[in-house]
């Protein structure tokens, strides 16, 4: 009797932490295909930063969300509670949502960048302020005293990267993003780029 009753509780705890909110951080110590629930900010538009893709944050990290359950009129700020499988997509951790719920508003905050350890704030809001050091067709880099990234123009964007020279200071807000094992910056719209 007692050894069924350990049982039961084990499966009753593996299905109440199945089924139980998770932070966004404790999400990325889950095993690859777990089915995850949490809630957090939208931070940027559906599609914008790629199809059928956005972001969400909460305080304690940000994570991607890809799939065809995501509402397509999703705003910046609204706040969601999402329910799906993990997966790794090109080194990035994303869910793949089964369910999508808009609990209310909020804003989300950037985290400003201090230090090159670029791998804590993936898919988190950032926000760098620097100066431009290299300018090309679809992006730039920005240097600092501490670090330099690389800040990508994706076409659903309409900023015009020629607008910008060497030497201009520049904040710049968007998503810390992973691309072929580089990490870069991605804004959601002209305005996360400001030059002063």
């Amino acid at each position: 009797m007692k050894r069924l009753l350990i049982v039961f509780l084990v499966i009753l705890s593996t299905f109440f932490f199945a089924n139980s909110l998770l932070k966004i951080a404790d999400i990325y110590k889950t095993k690859e295909g777990t089915t995850v629930e949490a809630t957090g900010i939208v931070l940027a538009p559906v599609g914008v930063l790629g199809t059928l893709t956005t972001y969400m944050q909460d305080e304690t990290a940000g994570i991607m969300l890809y799939g065809k359950v995501l509402p397509a009129d999703l705003k910046v700020g609204d706040v969601i509670k999402v329910a799906g499988k993990t997966k790794v997509y090109y080194g990035i951790l994303e869910i793949i949502p089964d369910k999508v719920e808009i609990l209310g508003t909020a804003t989300p905050t950037a985290v400003e960048l201090k230090d090159d350890k670029f791998e804590k704030y993936l898919s988190n809001l950032v926000v760098v302020v620097g100066t431009v050091s290299s300018v090309e067709k679809f992006q730039f880099r920005v240097k600092t005293d501490k670090f330099e990234i690389l800040v990508y123009i994706r076409k659903e964007v309409p900023f015009k990267v020629d607008t910008l020279k060497v030497g201009d200071k520049v904040e710049v807000t968007g998503i810390m993003y992973l691309y072929q094992g580089m990490y870069e910056i991605l804004p959601r719209r002209p305005e996360d780029i400001k030059k002063f």
